[in-house]
């Protein structure tokens, strides 16, 4: 049993850091637009690199952020349809959606894995502003639509439900 806590605390914690690095991305990327636009502004040459760094860090911040959004469940999601259900329907319902979302994203991160193992083997680049191998840009698809899919596997298996909060109110959808 200590096993499992451990490794659901190391599992947590891996979710947690991912969210952290998306969001110092993020601040990255904005402290890089600002700064190349201020260069720019005096006269200067901005970085070369700022609109390729840029795109790779909001590829990957999203990606490290997605399980933590699905785990605090602060992604969006319509319930008009569910909520005029019967509870059984309803049930069943949720059941279907999760597990319709393990499968997608469990599809995403298994194409994934194939074209960075594929680009990999090829020794690709990414030739931008700056020259990259590329399977640095699928890399965070295993990574992030794994966790994804392990997320919502814990709610189809009924470890937490995506409907209801912490607090036990319910989560009130569009």
């Amino acid at each position: 049993m200590i096993g499992m806590k451990l490794i659901s605390s190391i599992y947590t914690w891996l979710i947690m850091a991912l969210a952290v690095i998306a969001g110092a991305m993020i601040a990255g990327v904005f402290l890089m637009i600002i700064y190349d636009v201020a260069v720019r502004t005096l006269g200067f040459q901005p970085p070369f690199f700022t609109s390729a760094l840029s795109e790779y860090a909001m590829l990957y911040a999203t990606l490290f952020a997605a399980p933590w959004v699905v785990r605090t469940k602060s992604h969006v999601f319509v319930e008009f349809l569910a909520s005029s259900l019967p509870e059984r329907t309803r049930r069943v319902l949720r059941k279907a959606v999760y597990f319709l979302c393990v499968v997608i994203c469990t599809g995403l991160a298994w194409y994934g894995a194939q074209a960075v193992a594929d680009f990999w083997s090829r020794g690709e680049l990414d030739i931008r502003s700056i020259v990259i191998p590329r399977w640095l840009l699928y890399a965070p698809l295993p990574l992030g639509f794994g966790l994804c899919a392990i997320e919502f596997a814990r709610f189809f298996v009924g470890f937490d439900d995506m409907y209801i909060r912490q607090d036990g109110a319910g989560i009130d959808g569009i």
